[in-house]
């Protein structure tokens, strides 16, 4: 009998601390047990084995579930590091890096089998249909038992007499990409020099800065070949699933081979195979978003983190890790390099690049024609007619009548943003979060944009009983429909969180606006990535409404989706003219967005952070306090501010709710890092002192507050 040190499921604070089980089988570090917890059975991860017990009377393994480890000595590693540096259970981070399939949860998602055909022995005596029969199929062993069953009538008999075997294998599931042919290319000047400068420099980072279409995929695309021709593998990141296809598919065209993908509209079954190709070395190929940063590399040889300033690869539940951060710790233990690349790095990056920490590597010029022009419509002034001004509107017909494309860019989805009676000025709001919610005609239904929650709209309001509502605002649908009045003959494709629900949306839309579509119409999704030809006009409705967030970023944000939209025109031979329509012409952002020069955004934005002291020349933590009373939530907040009295607290306040809770935020700033964390973790262990009910939420380096 032996002992062993479990953390068990639960991502809770409270447990983050292993619980030491007697263990009559062999087991090894990283494999999943099934144990008694308290009057519950629930699964366990194995932390380490053959310990000294520290207590009597200790509970037996009920179960073994694995006979191999499920993660390696570095990934064991990684998940300490993690739940260290963003204060997070070990298991929180464990279930995030391995496919749900595998996961060490009692509600984990079953690997589905299949029967396959096998040879057994072919010297059994058969009956000569029974051998004619067997002759057919022998050469294609082994097969699916049910393609052998349509091959053959005489199958049974095969399986009864010995001749076949059946044998349990992991159902392949089929990931489909598109095929398309690899463009042809001549590297620029400065593509050569980037290249040559990342291959041949000192450095373990580089920051790939270069303006929109001027092929920073094309360097990313040539450091991997020589990298795999190494035989090491390579890992492709990009921020959302809508530019996954795109990656994919250049990827493919490329190399030519069999590629890994990973990201959130995969099922489980999917994720398990993808991540076993992986673990089984046989593919040198990962391309994915934020979780594939996981995947059980063996030879990693270089990281590549296409637009690396996305508030994507910032995970927003437990635990809140930033990929970069994952991506830096698994480069130094493959002794790998990692090329970050962007047209508008985040402000941290580009610091750490100035300072030298990062190597900058710049490409300044667009591969085919000039930078489009910008177009800074002052909405003050000129008409609007359905949300489009008339500059904008004489764009989009001259652009249909020479059969070019059109992006218009409104980062809100929906119908009507908010629902307001006329009569007695009721707004509809979410019980849950205290938010405005949103119409969606389509469905004829309200939905709350924060916790997803959908209600029935009756068209009358609940307080008066009128029928008769504001129509403020506008969504993408209620866009789109606007634009299907004003260019009747136009194809109107509309791209968010709404039409890209269902499985493979992105890819299918995106494919049918290059084929056929007129105008696209989207979120901030249709800002970044996107490469057409034809596309000869954007426009940025509400361009504005990025900047009047009350956030340290938000001029960050605005700049970054605006210089982003901009550049997905005039890619081609076509000249590209943007619209920005703005209230604010004359804001710094709009102005370094006109004159596409990051450099100047970067230098007036990083004065801002600098008296505000923000990121990058501090670091940031947020606290949430969570209660049904707000005046409780709000006690505990401010006894936390007292606990930290030697760091600079911002707060406490109140800010929206969830699930009908109250909640009060503090934030926390620090210079130190390591001081930071310490104190973080100190605050942690002083609240469950308190033996409160108030539930506390901790979000190491925030990418922008919670509101």
């Amino acid at each position: 009998m032996s002992y062993i040190n479990v953390y068990i499921e639960h991502n809770s604070l409270a447990l983050n601390t292993t619980f030491t089980y007697a263990c009559d089988q062999k087991v090894e570090v990283g494999c999943r047990v099934r144990v008694p917890f308290g009057a519950q059975d629930l699964i366990g991860f194995v932390e380490s084995v053959d310990v000294v017990p520290k207590v009597q009377h200790i509970k037996a393994v009920l179960e073994v579930i694995d006979t191999k480890p499920l993660l390696n000595d570095e990934l064991m590693k990684l998940a300490h590091t993690i739940s260290q540096n963003y204060v997070c259970s070990v298991i929180s981070v464990l279930k995030t890096m391995l496919p749900p399939a595998l996961r060490p949860s009692s509600t984990e998602h079953k690997i589905i089998y299949e029967d396959w055909a096998i040879l057994k022995d072919e010297t059994v005596s058969l009956t000569p249909k029974q051998r004619e029969a067997f002759l057919l199929i022998r050469d294609q062993l082994p097969m699916k038992a049910s393609l052998l069953r349509k091959k053959i009538s005489l199958a049974r008999p095969l399986f009864e007499k010995g001749a076949l075997a059946l044998e349990k294998r992991v159902k392949e599931s089929v990931v489909p990409i598109e095929e398309i042919e690899d463009s042809s290319f001549v590297l620029t000047d400065e593509q050569q020099a980037a290249i040559e400068k990342i291959e041949t420099g000192s450095h373990q980072v580089y920051l790939l800065h270069g303006v929109t279409g001027s092929g920073k995929t094309e360097v990313f695309l040539q450091l991997a070949q020589k990298v795999l021709s190494k035989g090491k593998q390579v890992l492709f990141l990009v921020p959302e699933i809508g530019l996954t296809p795109m990656m994919i598919q250049r990827v493919k065209a490329r190399f030519q081979t069999k590629i890994a993908i990973y990201h959130s509209s995969l099922n489980a079954q999917e994720k398990y195979e993808q991540y076993q190709l992986v673990k089984e070395n046989k593919i040198s190929i990962v391309v994915g978003t934020r979780s594939s940063v996981f995947m059980p590399f063996s030879n990693l040889g270089l990281i590549l983190m296409d637009e690396e300033h996305d508030s994507s690869y910032k995970q927003d539940s437990m635990p809140r890790y930033h990929t970069r951060d994952v991506v830096m710790e698994r480069a130094k233990f493959h002794h790998c390099k990692v090329v970050l690349s962007s047209a508008t790095p985040s402000l941290d990056s580009y610091a750490r690049a100035y300072k030298g920490v990062y190597q900058l590597v710049s490409l300044t010029k667009r591969i085919s024609l000039q930078m489009p022009k910008i177009h800074l419509v002052d909405v003050k002034t000129q008409t609007v007619e359905n949300g489009l001004s008339a500059s904008l509107i004489t764009a989009i017909k001259q652009a249909l009548s020479d059969h070019q494309q059109v992006i218009l860019l409104l980062n809100r989805r929906g119908y009507l943003p908010v629902v307001k009676c006329s009569q007695c000025e009721e707004t509809f709001t979410c019980p849950d979060c205290g938010i405005a919610l949103t119409y969606h005609k389509k469905e004829d239904l309200l939905m709350c944009h924060c916790c997803g929650r959908v209600f029935h709209f009756d068209h009358t309001c609940p307080k008066c009983h009128s029928h008769s509502f504001y129509r403020l605002g506008m969504g993408t649908e209620k866009l789109e429909e606007n634009l299907q009045l004003m260019f009747p003959n136009a194809y109107i494709v509309r791209m968010d969180a709404d039409s890209t629900r269902k499985k493979n949306a992105h890819a299918k839309l995106l494919k049918e606006f290059e084929e056929k579509g007129d105008i696209l119409v989207g979120t901030q999704m249709v800002a970044k990535g996107l490469d057409y030809k034809r596309v000869s006009v954007v426009g940025i409705l509400q361009a504005d409404a990025s900047l009047a967030r009350i956030d340290y970023q938000s001029a960050e944000t605005a700049y970054s989706m605006l210089e982003q939209a901009s550049g997905r025109c005039g890619r081609g031979e076509i000249e590209g003219n943007v619209y920005i329509q703005t209230f604010e012409p004359d804001h710094y952002v709009m102005q370094s967005v006109i004159q596409h020069d990051y450099f100047s955004f970067f230098s007036k934005e990083m004065k801002y952070r600098h008296l505000g002291m923000y990121p990058p020349y501090v670091y940031l933590c947020t606290v949430i306090y969570q209660d049904k009373k707000e005046e409780k939530a709000m006690q505990v907040a401010q006894d936390a501010k007292a606990y930290l009295s030697d760091l600079k607290v911002l707060g406490p306040i109140s800010i929206s709710m969830r699930q009908q809770k109250a909640r009060v935020r503090i934030v926390i700033k620090a210079k130190d890092k390591a001081l930071l964390t310490q104190r973080v973790w100190q605050l942690v262990h002083h609240h469950m002192r308190l033996k409160t009910t108030v539930k506390q939420d901790i979000n190491m380096y925030p990418f922008g507050l919670e509101e």
